[in-house]
């Protein structure tokens, strides 16, 4: 078996497996993929005796970490042939995909896990969840009291229209932790992509023409879908809610994404049904020192840790480390190729993602059993990487 980065000529080849694995061919959602942004130099794939028999793409983004942009590879669509499912074939080729992800010098990479149980056997951790909820469209009428008459309806025709979006994703996700950065290219790569799928995209302004919130939705089926659903204010969430209670003869339900920080769930009428969290995406380090030294510190550090890391895949990152902090930053000196025994801190590579993404704190690691360290020094931990509120919504 041998992993490559693919060619032109293997084209056909990475079609008919994500064909098989995922969309057919006829799938808007496919064409709009590979006639558009399929890249080939982004995709690894593995090829046993001359046969492409698997695949992951290593999709180009940067997301924001604790204020820093970071370059990071989304890798989606990790498919293997039939013929070789089971023989180790899929952990192989991950590894091989960090290791590119290495020499490209990149710290971290984050997936989205059709199950998150096979990756995090390889170091993966989920650091996003988010609220799904599920309403009869009837039902939201109680939600909808006192609605702010100034709040008018409109609908995005164009991917040429993301500007109208862009200022409430950017508000919205501005106090969060591990989203991704959008500029021109990634909105209209993104609305280009659900519109070739039927998504429609309505939002609300005020009486100053400003959008204060937006939803993608799909109409076709008893439950509206909402794919992504931002707002900047509760008023602008409420007349979105109502934007889609009338569409009640295209549909009898209606199921919204939205982010963890919502606490709106707390004034629903019915608590009990309809509201839960779905695992969205996880995150993973590529290379320890890298990953490390790209996070700022928000806090005057001083002095040295040793701290050991278990990385079940990848033998570059597993071992002993030294990280010392001055004037906000971390460097860190690889020591060892094994966790010292001494070590007075040691993370699995999991726990160390979830970490400097932001997260879960070093305390509360510590309870969970991914690291262990004695109180003093997961309190310095704590301040050098406080806690933040977590959010993406990249589904590709």
């Amino acid at each position: 078996m041998k992993f490559r980065i693919a060619k032109e000529s293997d084209t056909k080849e990475v079609k008919r497996l994500w064909a098989y694995c995922f969309e057919p061919e006829d799938h808007p959602f496919f064409k709009y993929y590979f006639d558009t942004a399929y890249e080939p130099d982004n995709t690894m794939v593995g090829i046993d005796r001359s046969y492409l028999v698997s695949t992951v793409h290593l999709r180009q983004n940067t997301i924001r970490v604790r204020g820093v942009d970071l370059p990071v590879s989304y890798m989606v669509g990790v498919a293997t042939d039939p013929i070789v499912r089971r023989s180790g074939v899929g952990k192989k080729l991950l590894k091989a995909a960090l290791g590119e992800l290495k020499e490209r010098g990149q710290g971290l990479t984050i997936l989205m896990p059709s199950s998150a149980g096979f990756y995090q056997n390889y170091g993966w951790d989920l650091y996003a969840h988010q609220w799904v909820q599920t309403m009869k469209l009837d039902k939201l009428a109680p939600l909808l009291k006192k609605l702010d008459k100034t709040l008018s309806f409109g609908m995005l025709r164009s991917p040429r229209e993301w500007k109208r979006l862009a200022g409430v994703y950017e508000t919205y996700t501005k106090p969060l932790s591990g989203y991704a950065v959008r500029k021109e290219k990634e909105w209209v790569r993104l609305l280009e992509s659900i519109f070739a799928e039927g998504v429609q995209v309505g939002y609300v302004r005020n009486d100053s023409g400003q959008l204060e919130g937006y939803c993608f939705y799909r109409l076709g089926e008893p439950e509206i879908a909402v794919s992504e659903f931002v707002y900047t204010t509760r008023r602008a969430q409420k007349a979105l809610l109502n934007f889609l209670y009338n569409h009640r003869s295209q549909g009898e339900s209606v199921r919204w994404n939205e982010g963890m920080i919502d606490q709106g769930y707390i004034f629903h009428t019915d608590g009990k049904t309809g509201h839960s969290t779905m695992p969205f995406m996880m995150s993973r380090i590529v290379d320890v020192k890298l990953a490390m030294e790209s996070i700022p510190v928000p806090v005057a550090l001083e002095g040295a840790i040793q701290f050991g890391v278990k990385d079940p895949l990848c033998e570059w990152n597993h071992g002993t480390y030294v990280v010392s902090y001055k004037e906000g930053k971390a460097q860190v000196v690889k020591h060892k190729e094994y966790v010292d025994i001494n070590a007075k801190l040691v993370f699995s590579v999991g726990a160390l993602s979830l970490l400097l993404m932001g997260r879960m704190s070093a305390t509360e690691l510590a309870f969970e059993e991914t690291l262990e360290g004695p109180d003093d020094i997961l309190e310095v931990l704590n301040r050098a990487y406080p806690r933040q509120n977590t959010y993406i919504n990249e589904w590709w």
